[in-house]
């Protein structure tokens, strides 16, 4: 009798956390398909979060005669992955980064403990869930996803939360990042040197986010190698803060290095700077590139170079209108195509679709 109506759903691992930018995807790309939907939405994804939010879906025998339908934003556990596939019809999960590409493309040394349970997670999940919401197509094409099976979505910005501010103050440039070796810290605190020869009261703020023992020995290093450097501050923001501590810099920065893992990458700063209303400047990353283009937000320097970094940042230290322009055409990209709430509904919409669920 019932069969033509939409069965329940299950979403996981929707989060009010707001530490970084992977709580912040986790929060925001499935939540408007779980409100449309009317989903169960559960912070976890393991076999428990799996276990309590299908019961609690499916409620009594009648109406629902079939398994809810079930999406995270989050990869499953092994034992969540068993579960799911025997309780309920699972739909998309979403592939934010992988961890052990990214790894090995920041140069970190993980065990082969670690390299061989993390691909079997990836692999378990990729099996389990017939459609795959990924940041860009490029990244589905580094990791072997067929593209008939993916759905892009890439990073956003909240921007109702992170507003532009008036550019007052001493001339400053600034980066927010995790803190790790490979971003290309190293290279900007090189090419801010090279812009204080032009603009001697140049500041840099490195707004660095350390969330383990390694990458807070990073950030002391940096603290040691800046150490004869006022001009130079480090240290994290917390996201309420975000607006404020971007709207002291002039000019952003995502100077990500030549890496074929970071060229496929989406970044929240990047996005997060544009919604600031700052122009930025990136290195030739081929989706920094295609995002700062399309939008006329920023300069792409011409190389991975401080010298090449140096150059574009003073142009547009030097031309205040033109800065001014590409921020707020970055501002209006940030609310157009980059906020959260728009990339949940494109999510919304097409896992719907695929499902024959219809869409608004």
């Amino acid at each position: 009798m019932h069969t033509d109506r939409p069965g329940p759903w299950v979403v996981l691992s929707q989060t009010d956390q707001r530490r970084w930018g992977g709580d912040l995807r986790r929060h925001h790309v499935m939540r408007q398909l779980a409100i449309r939907t009317a989903a169960v939405a559960v912070a976890g994804v393991d076999r428990p979060a799996v276990r309590d939010s299908t019961r609690r879906a499916a409620g009594p025998p009648w109406p629902w005669r079939r398994r809810p339908r079930l999406a995270s934003s989050e990869l499953l556990t092994p034992g969540a992955v068993v579960l799911a596939r025997r309780m309920t019809r699972p739909v998309a999960v979403d592939l934010h980064d992988h961890v052990i590409a990214q790894a090995d493309a920041l140069g970190r040394n993980v065990s082969d403990e670690y390299r061989a349970a993390q691909t079997g997670r990836i692999a378990a999940n990729l099996e389990l869930f017939p459609w795959v919401v990924v940041p860009s197509a490029s990244f589905a094409d580094l990791v072997g996803l067929d593209r008939a099976r993916i759905i892009v979505a890439p990073n956003g910005s909240e921007t109702t939360h992170v507003q532009p501010r008036p550019v007052q103050g001493p001339p400053a440039i600034g980066f927010a990042s995790g803190a790790a070796p490979g971003r290309g810290i190293e290279t900007l605190i090189a090419a801010a040197r090279l812009v204080r020869v032009e603009v001697p009261d140049l500041r840099l703020y490195l707004w660095l986010a350390a969330v383990d023992g390694p990458s807070e020995a990073y950030v002391e290093g940096l603290r040691t190698t800046c150490g004869a450097d006022p001009w130079v501050t480090i240290g994290g923001v917390p996201y309420a803060e975000l607006s404020d501590a971007l709207g002291r810099a002039r000019v952003l920065l995502v100077p990500h290095p030549a890496n074929a893992y970071l060229d496929v990458a989406v970044p929240i700063k990047l996005i997060d700077s544009m919604a600031a209303g700052r122009p930025v400047v990136v290195t030739p990353r081929l989706e920094t590139r295609r995002i700062v283009e399309a939008a006329q937000a920023g300069l792409v320097a011409a190389d991975d170079s401080p010298a090449a970094i140096a150059a574009a940042v003073s142009t547009l230290l030097r031309d205040a209108e033109l800065a001014a322009r590409l921020g707020r055409n970055g501002r209006a990209a940030a609310e157009r195509d980059y906020d959260w709430r728009v990339i949940g509904d494109r999510v919304a919409d097409a896992v719907l679709e695929r499902v024959g669920e219809g869409v608004r």
